[in-house]
């Protein structure tokens, strides 16, 4: 009996030659098999997977997208007992690149392999987070990138080097494993995963599947401290920086004290005067070549 896979594609993602050659992969890789392609529109798709997924028996889901597409069609298959591949075509794939699926023969290669980890969640006022979500720094940044007309690493490259020219500190108040801790940061990380797109690896002493999050509070004060951070980020020794504060726990509130922008897993939300967080552990499937 040939097997079924269900392949959600977000148009916008990648170029047209780039999703033909995934398609012709896929199709030899998983070899005598039917791969199903749908297209998210932008509107209701949650409802639209979850029609596919309650009307047809899938032996996986192969997402094809950026961490946001993976956050949504993550949404639409919670409580079906389906694994999810990723094939990598944002502009920056954070989780994709923590599960070692970083281009498309890896991820092609992890869906062919069967290896699965199964995923913590962090529910987040509600929303789900799979992957990292953020205050300050990176979320005005993902903010200005959104109102670009570009695409692409390059056109995020630009948008950052026009946000390092406003970065500015904000302050906090976070509650966790009993205490209330204050403190002031340029970029305040809620990590599930280890690191992003780009590889920088803002939570070394995280793992997404060991049932606990990360708080990070980044705080470099010049640019001498900002480049001694960039170094660590990619050595994986921030957790050693003097202007870095980590907690780990299960569940958290945090007060935005200063309305600084707020991302999940690269979507920018309303801006929260508080969020309330919960890890959930093992919660959903992915195949992974870790």
């Amino acid at each position: 009996m040939k097997a079924n896979y269900l392949f959600i594609m977000n148009p916008v993602s990648g170029a047209n030659a780039e999703r033909e050659t995934i398609k012709k992969k896929l199709q030899i890789e998983l070899g005598d098999s039917v791969i199903h392609i749908i297209e998210t529109r932008g509107k209701d798709d949650i409802s639209l997977i979850k029609e596919h997924l309650e009307n047809n028996p899938w032996k996986a889901i192969i997402a094809g997208g950026g961490d946001g597409t993976i956050r949504m069609i993550a949404k639409a298959a919670r409580g079906f007992d389906v694994p999810i591949g990723i094939i990598p075509m944002g502009s920056a794939n954070g989780l994709a690149r923590c599960l070692g699926v970083d281009e498309i023969s890896t991820a092609v290669a992890a869906i062919k392999n069967g290896k699965t980890r199964n995923l913590d969640i962090i529910n987040i006022n509600n929303e789900l987070c799979l992957h990292l979500s953020d205050f300050g720094f990176n979320a005005s940044l993902i903010r200005k990138f959104d109102n670009e007309d570009e695409r692409g690493m390059i056109s995020y490259f630009k948008s950052s080097l026009k946000q390092f020219t406003e970065m500015k500190p904000y302050h906090f108040e976070i509650k966790i494993n009993g205490k209330t801790e204050q403190t002031q940061a340029r970029m305040l990380v809620v990590a599930n995963g280890d690191k992003y797109g780009t590889g920088a690896i803002i939570n070394p002493v995280g793992k997404i599947d060991d049932g606990i999050m990360e708080i990070i509070s980044l705080n470099p004060e010049g640019f001498d401290d900002m480049v001694a951070m960039s170094f660590d980020l990619f050595r994986g020794t921030l957790d050693e920086s003097d202007d870095v504060k980590i907690w780990s726990g299960r569940e958290a509130e945090i007060i935005n004290l200063d309305k600084a922008d707020f991302q999940i897993d690269g979507e920018v939300m309303d801006t929260p005067d508080q969020v309330s967080i919960s890890c959930q552990a093992n919660q959903q499937k992915f195949f992974s070549q870790h």
